[in-house]
Formats: C-alpha cells, structure tokens, sequence
C-alpha cells in the first residue's frame, strides 16, 4: 500500500520544464555554505570545542582528518533542488503527510526531512561518523527572494578526505535555514540515492534537480 501511495504522488508532481537557478541563488548558496563550512573547520581545530563534547580517542582522529581539509578553498559542488511535492513523498512511506502536522510542527518537519537527508548518508558509514557530524554541525539563518526554492542541499568538494552538505529549507515568510555537516568526499552517489524513490516497475525516480556551482 505504501508503495502505491508513492506511485500515486509521483504521478502528480509538476512536470513543468527545469528552471535555471538564478546568480543571486546561486551566490546565496554558495557563500552560506562557505561561511558555515569555514566555522566548521575552526570548531574541529579547537581542543576546547573538542573537549567540551567528546573525549573519545576515535573521534580525535576523526577531527584531526577534518582540520587537514582546506575548508576555505572549496573547489566545485552541486546544488540538488528538491522537487515540489518531494517532502509529500518521503513522509508518505511512513504513512504521514505534512496535512497530519499543525502549521507551525509542519515547518519544523519540513526542516528535519531535508536536515536528516545529508545525516542519513553519513550514518551510513559509521556510528562514530555521526557522531562527528552531529558535534560538527554548523547553521544560521537569513531572508531569500521568492525565487530561493524552498528545499535544497548543496554538496561541496575541497580537495581532501571529506566534503561538506549543506542544507536549506525556507519557510513561508522567506527565512531561509541552513544547516551543514561534514560528510566522506566519496558519498554523493549515496546522496543521489537517498533522494530518490523506488518505483513499482524497479527503477528510481529523482526527487531533485542538480544544477553544478562554479566558482
């Protein structure tokens, strides 16, 4: 039933043609993103920050790994801009919809469906791996035109063992939220293929469009 319910949505999403991110997005992005992963990067090169949240000699070794990454000279990503009805979609496979939420829970739902996507990937790995993630997490908020979409992730490279996932939900006033995790370079397939929903015919249908970030 559950997966016949996805069918059924993904049956009418929009099927208007790609929209081109604007430069004002496009710069938006790009300059949140390096902001939160710069903060990131100096939360991991402070023993007291380290200190204060974990003592575990494993986890050490992680964040040493992290502060060997440039996070101030990011050498290309992706945007992944969620299609409209794609949060519809994820909450239907736990038989949920965001009409189950009052419209205040709704928002907060919507920021933690797109926030766990990146988290997801990670855990993935390894339990230390969110764990390092969690601790290094980094986030801010700001106002963005209507042509900002309301859900995107933005993956960014650096030239090193890890890359950097940084997500976006605005709400209905506007107000963007960003949040940003450190996440191994090599895992934006397993990204790619979270955001995506397995149909009843074995293939998978995009809930997102990628659109390259250049420098």
């Amino acid at each position: 039933m559950k997966r016949l319910l996805i069918i059924c949505l993904l049956l009418v999403l929009p099927l208007s043609a790609r929209a081109e991110l604007g430069a004002d997005t496009r710069g938006a992005m790009l300059a949140h993103t390096d902001a939160l992963a710069a903060l990131m990067g100096h939360c991991a090169a402070s023993d007291a920050y380290r200190k204060l949240y974990s003592t575990n000699s494993e986890l050490d070794s992680m964040f040493l790994e992290i502060t060997q990454v440039n996070w101030e000279a990011p050498t290309g990503g992706t945007a992944y801009v969620l299609k409209p009805g794609a949060i519809e979609t994820f909450l239907s496979a736990s038989g949920l919809s965001l009409a189950d939420f009052p419209q205040d829970v709704a928002d907060k739902v919507r920021q933690s469906v797109v926030g766990s996507i990146p988290s997801a990937v990670v855990s993935q790995y390894s339990a230390m791996h969110a764990a390092m993630s969690a601790i290094l997490r980094t986030g801010d908020m700001f106002v963005a035109d209507d042509a900002f979409p309301d859900y995107a992730l933005v993956f960014m490279h650096y030239n090193g063992a890890y890359a950097a996932v940084c997500a976006f939900v605005k709400n209905a006033d506007g107000i963007v939220s960003a949040s940003l995790i450190p996440v191994p370079d090599g895992c934006e397939d397993r990204l790619k293929a979270v955001m995506g929903v397995r149909t009843l015919f074995g293939s998978t249908d995009r809930m997102y469009e990628a659109y390259a970030l250049e420098r």
